[in-house]
């Protein structure tokens, strides 16, 4: 098919808030250059005329973003230091007041101080997706073209080097032939790709499979998160509180832990993380935010309650043992594809930003010189392993393995490293798929346990399919299905005897459902594509690895908006 092309001269796939920071930052260190060389002060020949660009798949900046994150500003602080006086908008609060609860079924008991490194007093609280527009906004004033509604499908190769990205072809039927609104994709050529897509990005997986840049790191490992917004009654809401959670309804094998923001507007932002390494095939995050909800301090705290949003997002949470090769010819990863987040902290959002930023510096090398080969990108990693970034992450290289024997034990390997250290070495672990158990090791011969413990009033305890209404989650019902099932015969037989098909637990939007076949006498798979929020849980978690999430049209998906 004859593709229509676009030259630019970088490219960041993703405008999340790594490759925002890398836009805003490359055309700052541009600007930076060009006066020096009119000045006298700089060397070399101006760089003019030139393209610096970011897609996103999203239908606009933060469609994919739900509200609730503690800032720290680091990052922030180095690349727009007077962003206090820029009409922050999208700052909720400040954190004036947090605690760490650990949970029993019937109690939740305040811990004397937050856990180390966890403290975040004073910092700002914001809403991801006016972050995300903000920058957005200032990339675009400097110059930073933004295409919204361009998912990329294919990177494009000459030999071994990356010279660009395929978007997504749009107006497919259901079984991939044009329709009458078909537009086919396009060819954006760059001298320079940097990959930010978020987690389990899939242009960043066919880089890494294609030159085995993971061949010297552990497999990146997730949570799930799962997030809702509650409206509150007028005037409950007074202050800027954060509260942690450990415990119920988590059991000691499982790893993770629930986070509660106070927003303005009388709105709180409640989430739950639990790791897609969870050995119960029966692990039902969305379930599990309900039950912890249904809690009577929870139930004191948000009496009056209704939810009116909901989003789900895999999180990286290997850290530095993780990290792949970042560069090969012509391209970089950044952000979370690269698995920029302390597992410690349960925070990434400033070492994305930062790692965007050391992209942006070893694309402006590379355009100076006009050569983009590994052997220049190289100083991206350079640059990372120089900054305060490995500082802050490299101690907690070896926190996700501590964890892979329960809670409790990894809790003691955590100490343990805190006071003498992470070691030299990475301890390795396996990609969490490898970790679910099959279902009559867990449950014996009883099957997945039945979930019949909650009562949905539609408003505060909301069961999946209500929760996909607040995502406001929209996909062409024509298109073909973005979810990829090798085949579904392993739905019906082996994986329904193994392990009691989990995906129609683990998927926090209710995509996957086993329906019952008359002719077959059995029950069979039933994709419903159009439900999904793009969490990826089920790409990362499928015990036997046949499920592939691809992007859907450009443009569908979650529209969670600026809440």
């Amino acid at each position: 098919m004859e593709r229509e092309s676009m030259p630019v001269d970088v490219l960041f796939v993703g405008a999340g808030p790594a490759g925002l920071s890398g836009a805003i930052h490359l055309m700052d260190l541009i600007r930076t250059h060009n006066e020096g060389v009119d000045a006298g002060t700089v060397s070399g020949n101006k760089l003019e005329e030139l393209t610096i660009a970011v897609m996103e798949k999203g239908s606009e900046v933060g469609s994919h973003a739900i509200s609730g994150a503690v800032l720290d500003t680091r990052s922030l602080d180095e690349l727009i230091p007077d962003w206090k006086q820029k009409d922050p908008s999208f700052v909720e609060r400040h954190v004036e007041e947090e605690t760490f609860l650990v949970m029993t079924e019937t109690m939740a008991v305040p811990a004397p101080m937050m856990p180390p490194g966890m403290a975040d007093h004073g910092l700002p609280i914001i809403s991801i997706a006016r972050f995300q527009k903000w920058l957005a906004a200032i990339a675009e004033e400097k110059g930073v073209m933004m295409f919204n509604g361009f998912a990329g499908c294919n990177l494009l190769w000459d030999g071994d080097r990356v010279r660009g990205v395929q978007t997504g072809d749009k107006g497919l039927d259901r079984h991939g032939n044009p329709r009458d609104t078909f537009e086919p994709g396009i060819h954006i050529e760059a001298k320079v790709t940097v990959l930010n897509e978020g987690p389990r990005g899939t242009l960043t997986g066919q880089l890494i499979r294609r030159l085995n840049l993971d061949a010297q790191s552990q497999p990146m490992v997730y949570e799930v998160g799962v997030k809702e917004v509650l409206e509150m009654p007028p005037g409950t809401v007074k202050k800027g509180e954060v509260f942690l959670t450990f415990g119920f309804p988590l059991d000691l094998d499982t790893f993770g832990g629930a986070f509660i923001y106070a927003l303005e507007g009388d709105k709180y932002a409640i989430g739950l993380l639990v790791e897609l390494g969870a050995k119960d095939p029966a692990m039902d995050a969305h379930y599990l935010l309900q039950k912890l909800k249904n809690h009577p301090w929870m139930r004191k705290k948000f009496a009056g309650a209704k939810v009116v949003k909901y989003g789900a997002k895999a999180v990286t949470v290997g850290g530095w043992a993780s990290i792949p090769t970042l560069y090969a010819d012509g391209v970089m990863i950044a952000g979370d594809s690269a698995s920029f987040l302390n597992p410690m902290r349960i925070k990434g959002i400033h070492l994305s930003m930062k790692s965007g930023m050391l992209a942006a510096e070893a694309a402006f090398e590379a355009l100076k010189r006009g050569d983009s080969s590994a052997a220049v990108l190289k100083q991206y990693k350079d640059r990372i392993d120089a900054s305060w970034v490995r500082d802050e992450m490299e101690p907690a290289k070896n926190f996700h393995v501590g964890f892979k024997n329960g809670v409790l034990g990894g809790m003691f390997s955590a100490g343990l490293g805190m006071v003498f250290g992470p070691g030299k070495e990475v301890k390795p672990f396996d990609a969490d798929y490898a970790h679910v158990k099959k279902s009559a090791a867990v449950h014996g011969s009883k099957g997945l346990p039945a979930r019949d413990d909650l009562t949905y009033d539609g408003t505060y305890l909301v069961d999946k399919l209500t929760d996909v209404y607040h995502s406001a989650t929209k996909h062409d019902e024509h298109q073909p299905a973005h979810l990829h099932v090798v085949d579904t015969e392993v739905c019906a037989t082996q994986c329904a005897t193994e392990y009691g098909n989990p995906c129609t637990r683990f998927c926090p939007a209710q995509v996957y459902n086993m329906e019952f076949n008359e002719e077959k006498k059995r029950n069979e798979l039933r994709i419903d594509f159009s439900n999904c929020v793009h969490c990826k849980t089920c790409d990362i978690r499928d015990p036997y690895q046949i499920i592939t999430w691809v992007p859907p049209e450009g443009g569908n998906g979650p529209e969670y908006g600026t809440l």
